[in-house]
């Protein structure tokens, strides 16, 4: 099961992405399209959506489901489930449920859905292995289970600069190494996805790589949207003192300095992406 110190740091932290819904959406585009694309919605059929925020991506795919079909977004922060209930709502999607579930311990019954999704979410769940478990045990047999998480940390400066700062500096994020399982990149690797999916039970297995960027104004900006939409990192700057802080940003201006571009800086992204049936 989930900490209460994860769903804290991403409460903290969902009024930001709501109020940026545009600007992630966008950002992220390119990989909402390619899971609506791995599982092929059709009409009338049940999906999940895992980790889903604002539920952007679930709203595509209540699209191509229809009004006798049903997306069920889910997210362990009720926060952030209230705004994709509010998002729904904007957009009149009437089939849209919007529910509180740990990933880990899904609240639904065997077999009871078509196909799951989850964009940028398995790789922050504490066990992995217990969430893929959990995907293979909904989702009805022939379905699929299509999901992004972030890549490489040298592919994926638009995550890895500020936290890189951060650490350098001697201030590690407080649910620990965001190496490891749990954290940002604890599935940067294909080979350790493909591992967790064969031992849950998946046997036709894709993976593929998303390539893109995040264009930042400047250094501020990097900043500022970081601190606010990553909780980790929210909660890593928000203990820092003044001189810190100044210490941090100095080292992050010379670690983004590469990436300048006309207009602003071009943070690379790389996302591993999975399709499992």
């Amino acid at each position: 099961m989930a900490e209460a110190a994860d769903i804290s740091e991403w409460e903290s932290v969902a009024d930001a992405w709501e109020a940026n819904r545009q600007r992630v959406f966008d950002f992220f585009r390119t990989a909402s399209d390619w899971l609506v694309e791995a599982i092929g919605p059709q009409p009338g059929q049940v999906v999940l959506d895992v980790a889903a925020g604002p539920g952007e991506t679930g709203f595509l795919v209540a699209e191509a489901v229809g009004p006798e079909g049903r997306v069920i977004s889910s997210d362990l922060a009720p926060t952030m489930v209230a705004a994709a209930r509010r998002g729904a709502d904007e957009r009149g999607l009437a089939n849209v449920e919007c529910r509180v579930m740990d990933a880990q311990a899904l609240d639904l019954e065997d077999d009871s859905v078509d196909a799951a999704i989850s964009r940028l979410g398995l790789m922050l769940v504490p066990d992995p292995a217990a969430a893929i478990g959990e995907l293979r045990r909904v989702v009805r047999s022939g379905g699929t289970v299509a999901y992004t998480v972030i890549g490489a940390p040298d592919q994926n400066g638009w995550m890895a600069l500020l936290m890189g700062a951060l650490m350098q500096n001697g201030h590690q994020p407080p649910t620990g190494n965001p190496f490891q399982l749990g954290g940002p990149f604890g599935l940067s690797s294909p080979d350790k996805n493909a591992d967790l999916l064969r031992g849950a039970g998946f046997v036709d297995i894709e993976i593929e790589q998303i390539p893109g960027a995040m264009t930042v104004v400047d250094v501020d900006d990097y900043w500022d949207t970081q601190s606010a939409l990553a909780g980790p990192v929210k909660a890593t700057v928000e203990r820092l003192t003044a001189h810190e802080r100044t210490t941090v940003r100095a080292t992050l201006v010379e670690m983004i300095t590469p990436f300048e571009i006309e207009g602003g800086f071009a943070l690379p992204s790389q996302l591993v992406a999975v399709r499992a049936s």
